[in-house]
């Protein structure tokens, strides 16, 4: 199918680090957003008369500059999430957890964390929870207190002063 780029608008089209125009893939781009409903929104401008009231506002959490920049673009989030999803497994490759703290990094980069954090958390809970869950699992399998899967370790009595009835 040949594309006539003269019929395209600057939306329609997308630019490599090459330079080369190419046609952008609107379908996949509408899969590899997990998260649709994600309504983001350029922030308010925050103005301060002097530099002595930002810092005030600063230091009492009044102001966050990160709350104050624009939303950051889809191929912003892909790329920070595949930066994150290298490190992860070139630091811990036999983590068990890496593959949920990588989808709760991308969830809150879906709903702009540094823009909007009360939305980002709330959204992202689910997968922060399943991490710590997970987390914990991994210890306890690391330590030899439990296995993850499998018969649980049992305890000899049901508590320390049951009687021993072989000998009672």
């Amino acid at each position: 199918m040949a594309v006539n780029f003269a019929d395209l608008k600057i939306e329609d089209v997308k630019i490599t680090d090459a330079g080369d125009v190419v046609p952008r893939n609107k379908k996949y781009e509408a899969a590899m957003n997990p998260y649709p409903e994600a309504d983001v929104h350029a922030p308010k401008k925050i103005g301060f008369s002097t530099n002595w009231e930002k810092l005030v506002a600063y230091h009492h959490g009044v102001y966050v500059p990160e709350m104050a920049q624009g939303p950051r673009s889809s191929d912003e989030v892909c790329k920070a999430v595949a930066d994150f999803s290298e490190k992860v497994h070139k630091d811990a490759p036999k983590d068990a957890c890496k593959y949920l703290q990588i989808e709760e990094f991308r969830c809150l980069n879906a709903y702009q964390y540094e823009s909007q954090p009360q939305v980002a958390s709330k959204k992202c809970m689910k997968w922060w929870n399943e991490l710590q869950k997970c987390q914990w699992d991994q210890a306890k399998f690391n330590a030899g207190t439990t296995y993850i899967e499998g018969p649980q370790m049992r305890r000899r009595r049901p508590y320390i002063f049951y009687p021993d009835f072989k000998y009672a």
